[in-house]
């Protein structure tokens, strides 16, 4: 087979693999222009090149194809699903004559008549390609049809594996290049010879990387296919499936997309002929009768984690013990003693099916066995996250690459460990006067200059024990960055170098702890395990969001040793100008680390996603860097409100004696902390931008203002500091104190203390029918409740 043709059918493989996710994509939004332009180039592209290389069938299809596409693109055709499904047919018709041709080197004889008739409009055949009289065809071209880049890359195709074969070389070197390092360290020599060798390590960092990039492929290359596949068994078994994908950027070794490519394939599949329900199912489940999988992709350190998700039916433990028992795999003794993850785990048994009948599909009991298998042969782990009745998430987590990394070495329990050098935040020793390290709520938190972190001791997490002859008073905190979730501190015996390691999965039993990512031979030449920063974190039972939340932890244990003291407890923090300010610890429900990249702005304001939730952000504009970014989540009762700041700083105890600002605003004052003026926040006025139906008003004098039925603190938190600053004196519900007005803060009843000749303010929670009573108030209608006050007692402050 000569070369032009080896390229042909290797480009031509990736077109077909491209153009049948984009068909399927396409026909979701048939409206969208710009995706059938791409489809109608990919497909134009096979036609001038099959033409070239004289292979009149490959040539008839692709120009059937085309033309059926132009004239959708014209407006003489309609979109629909069966131009799709005939498209489709064209698209599968040329990957069988690929592939015969690939092994007899030459085009098939045969009549592709029937596929090309099936996209027939309106019973008209298609229009053959014209010809010229020695049977080639007339390239028409249209300028418009076309953009072609000038300045696009020159690339050139190299069997993989002479790609291999460098790698390899490349690795050797590197292990070389680090034991000639020891040996640098460990005898003097010339300060030249020092510099020459740098030169020469630069060179050989720059040619690995280099090297390691030429094997690397976007993920998207793998999930291409997974739309037809969920397209066309969705219409077999009759069920209704939005299919989205996700993280097609991050880019995996070309090696590794080839071994889970299957297994991907198998466990989408699975979602859906077992995982999704019948519509009737899922009707009476109380489902959308559309259901929904998702594959998504994101890198975590050396490792990329893959997961198929759906909302169907989820998986019941209890029935896959006697489906187990059922097919003999298990006794009735062993099940009784398993635990729910083992229960899960029964899936992987060779031979064990779900299915209630063997079919085309599935029920043959060969699947996901051979996926388990196939994952941890190369190095990967597969993981179950189930939620029964509701959905199913299958985790593939496998090397990224056999690649070499920057790593840092550590010791705990008398051996080394490698830590990923890019998921390193920051070390520091435990003894460093920066830090303090408190228990709370039967775990560890330590706080690095005003910054609080879970702490997770290495030896622990690995259920080892300390080495005798580990000195305690040298204890180094790594402080560790995952791929996803809030950053934590690993403590560890001691740090003992960086280095460059040559990365190799481990034995699958290593493998399947979820602890490492896989094993290196630094220039000692003993083997070390690199740590998976991630797997410590859930090992450690601390997922992303649990480690977000141990702020909240350290926040609730200040605000209850507060309530104790009878004391307001302030949180000071760093603002994104630089400046020092403070804000009542007892409004915030959390600091949150979000990337830069989730908040956006919409109808003129700045939001943030987190989750599934969509909260606005106190901001002028969107952050110009990419990186994280803390928020305050500032929380009423109601409502959300995120605030972004640089750094939290400390928790104190908030003065008795504050300057009030000259008016409503941002900052509600000014106190001194430890000689220092330090802002103090305004949750109100904040609270007042962000919430509906809201005016400002001046502020006005001063009587005595009662709070009645104040259940939730929010009139002490959030009103009380408002009413003082317009003038007014606040006593709580229960005081001997004469009021002037009674400010109750339930929507219905009558408060505790109504009655009498004390006037009554009610304050709603919602800002329905404004204005249809006097003596009701919107609780964030600041002009509406100073102008009651003044109505009622007069008083405040002009």
């Amino acid at each position: 087979m000569d070369d032009l043709l080896t390229d042909f059918l290797a480009e031509t493989a990736e077109i077909l693999a491209e153009a049948g996710g984009a068909l399927v994509a396409w026909e979701a939004d048939p409206a969208d222009r710009a995706r059938l332009d791409a489809i109608f180039r990919l497909v134009h592209t096979i036609k001038g090149s099959s033409s070239f290389l004289a292979l009149p069938r490959v040539t008839a299809l692709s120009h059937a194809a085309e033309d059926a596409l132009d004239q959708v693109r014209r407006g003489n055709r309609a979109a629909n699903a069966e131009l799709v499904t005939g498209v489709l047919g064209i698209v599968d018709r040329l990957s069988q004559l690929c592939a015969l041709l690939g092994q007899a080197g030459v085009e098939p004889p045969g009549d592709d008549r029937d596929v090309i008739a099936a996209l027939a409009a309106d019973g008209e055949t298609p229009e053959a390609p014209e010809t010229t009289a020695d049977g080639g065809e007339i390239q028409l071209r249209r300028e418009d049809d076309f953009a072609i880049d000038a300045q696009g890359w020159r690339t050139i195709r190299v069997p993989l594996p002479l790609l291999d074969s460098v790698m390899t070389g490349v690795t050797d070197i590197v292990l070389a290049r680090n034991e000639f390092a020891r040996m640098l360290r460990e005898t003097g020599v010339d300060p030249s010879l020092i510099a020459s060798f740098d030169r020469l390590s630069d060179s050989i960092a720059g040619m690995r990387q280099s090297v390691s990039q030429m094997r690397m492929q976007r993920i998207d290359k793998l999930f291409a296919p997974l739309p037809r596949i969920v397209r066309d068994l969705a219409q077999d078994l009759g069920k209704k499936i939005r299919f989205a994908t996700s993280g097609g950027e991050v880019e995996l070794d070309r090696e590794m997309m080839e071994n889970i490519r299957d297994p991907l394939i198998h466990i989408v599949r699975n979602a859906i002929d077992h995982g999704i329900e019948k519509l009737d199912d899922r009707v009476a489940a109380g489902k959308d009768i559309t259901a929904s999988i998702s594959v998504s992709a994101r890198q975590s350190g050396n490792q990329i984690e893959i997961e198929v998700r759906d909302d169907g039916r989820g998986l019941s433990p209890d029935a896959l013990v006697q489906k187990a028992i059922a097919a003999r795999l298990l006794s009735a003794a062993d099940a009784r003693a398993l635990t729910p993850r083992e229960k899960l785990d029964l899936i992987f048994r060779p031979g064990f099916s779900t299915a209630s009948k063997i079919t085309a599909i599935s029920g043959r009991g060969v699947g996901m066995d051979i996926v388990k298998a196939n994952v941890e042969k190369i190095g990967g782990v597969v993981d179950l996250r189930n939620d029964e009745g509701r959905g199913l998430a299958v985790v593939l987590r496998v090397p990224m690459t056999l690649t070499i990394i920057s790593g840092l070495m550590v010791r705990a329990a008398g051996q080394y460990f490698a830590i990923p050098r890019g998921s390193v935040r920051e070390i520091l020793l435990e003894t460093n006067d920066s830090v303090r390290i408190e228990r709370i709520g039967g775990g560890e938190l330590v706080t690095v200059r005003g910054e609080p972190f879970p702490l997770l001791r290495l030896e622990t997490v690995l259920g080892r024990e300390r080495d005798p002859g580990d000195d305690v008073e040298d204890r180094a905190l790594v402080l560790v960055r995952p791929g996803q979730g809030q950053s934590y501190a690993l403590s560890v015996a001691a740090i003992h170098d960086h280095e460059e390691l040559v990365i190799k999965p481990a034995a699958p039993m290593i493998m399947a702890t979820g602890l490492y990512a896989g094993t290196t031979l630094p220039d000692n030449g003993r083997p070390v395990l690199l740590l998976d920063v991630q797997g410590i974190l859930a090992a450690a039972a601390i997922d992303a969001s649990e480690a977000g939340r141990g702020m909240d932890r350290a926040v609730e244990a200040d605000a209850s040793a507060a309530a104790e003291r009878g004391a307001a407890q302030l949180l000071l923090f760093r603002d994104v100008g630089g400046r020092t300010r403070g804000v009542r610890l007892s409004v915030i429900e959390r600091v949150e680390e979000v990337p830069a990249l989730a908040l956006f702005e919409s109808a003129g304001r700045i939001q943030v996603q987190i989750g599934d939730d969509i909260f606005p952000v106190h901001a002028a504009r969107l952050p110009e860097d990419h990186g994280a970014l803390k928020l305050l989540r500032l929380y009423d009762g109601q409502m959300v409100l995120c605030y972004p700041i640089e750094a939290v700083i400390d928790i104190v105890r908030l003065p008795d004696m504050t300057q009030p600002a000259a008016a409503p605003g941002l900052i509600a004052g000014v106190v001194l902390i430890g000689g220092e003026p330090v802002e103090i926040v305004d949750p109100f006025w904040l609270m007042e931008q962000y919430a509906p139906g809201l005016a400002a008003a001046p502020a006005a004098r001063q009587p005595v203002c009662r709070l009645a039925d104040d259940r939730d603190s929010w009139g002490d938190n959030f009103l009380a500091p408002i009413l003082r600053s317009a003038g007014y004196r606040v006593v709580p519900e229960g005081s001997d104190e004469a009021a002037d007005v009674l400010l109750c803060l339930t929507d219905a009843g009558i408060c505790a203390q109504d009655g009498g000749d004390v006037p009554v303010i009610r304050l709603r929670a919602s800002a329905a029918a404004a204005g249809a009573d006097d003596d009701t108030v919107y609780r964030y209608d600041r002009g509406a409740l100073l102008e009651a006050l003044r109505r009622h007692v007069g008083g405040g402050r002009p």
